[in-house]
């Protein structure tokens, strides 16, 4: 009998453990229970110190082997990990705003663009409800970002035609399973139903096939072999990545 995906995974577990990625999803839950009082979310968390916070956000950024669990013993980092993952929800100006003051901070270690870059992060997180119904159809998930940067890329200022190219030329080499309208408007609003539905079944030309398709290698980074394999030539988790899985695990698990 074939074992279920479930009884690999849980086989894993059981010999090697839980994933880091797993651990800190699991930690980050941990918080948020204890602080739901009634069904209702307490907020009431002190507003952490700027030197705290680059603390916090360098240990995040240049030491990912840490578990969030193990540097959250120091009680001014769990403070500043509440604050950013539970406070945001309901004073998202105000937690954006202390992180924002770094950029006018030396905070040797942390330079202007790791804050931005955690701040871009963590804007999607704070922004992002749950996943759209088109990245659900995404067969890759682990790289959801950089594939979705790359649609957004090909897609801008498209709403028929062009648009109807780029999505079924996706869905041709494997990384999308569904391109309906229906779906493809849940994460691109601007594409109209009545232009793209008039060429979602059109007869694109080869060159016209070829070319998207190399584009979209080319954004997204992946090799293609005739009988279907995706390598993608960067498998490095991005942070963004990190972020959008977890964010999206803990969305379902609020849902």
């Amino acid at each position: 009998m074939k074992e279920k995906i479930e009884d690999i995974y849980a086989d894993i577990e059981s010999q090697y453990g839980k994933s880091l990625q797993d651990r800190n999803i699991a930690f980050i839950l941990s918080l948020i229970q204890a602080r739901m009082k009634d069904g209702v979310l307490d907020d009431k968390i002190p507003v952490p110190s700027t030197e705290a916070t680059a603390k916090t956000i360098i240990l995040l950024l240049n030491r990912p082997e840490l578990p969030w669990e193990e540097i959250c013993k120091e009680r001014r980092v769990l403070n500043v990990m509440e604050y950013l993952f539970i406070r945001a929800q309901n004073h998202y100006d105000e937690v954006r705003g202390l992180v924002l003051q770094l950029l006018g901070k030396h905070v040797k270690g942390l330079t202007p663009n790791m804050v931005k870059s955690f701040l871009n992060a963590w804007d999607f997180m704070v922004h992002q409800s749950r996943p759209s119904r088109f990245a659900e159809e995404i067969l890759y998930q682990e790289y959801t970002d950089r594939i979705l940067d790359a649609l957004r890329s090909m897609l801008n200022g498209e709403v028929g035609r062009g648009a109807a190219l780029v999505l079924v030329c996706a869905q041709k080499e494997g990384l999308v399973r569904e391109i309906a309208h229906a779906k493809v408007v849940t994460e691109f609003p601007h594409i109209t139903k009545t232009a793209y539905n008039n060429y979602i079944y059109h007869s694109f030309s080869l060159q016209e096939i070829a070319r998207t398709v190399g584009t979209l290698r080319t954004k997204i980074g992946y090799t293609r072999t005739e009988d279907g394999i995706i390598t993608f030539t960067d498998t490095t988790t991005t942070r963004r990545g990190i972020f959008l899985r977890l964010w999206r695990f803990l969305r379902s698990f609020s849902d």
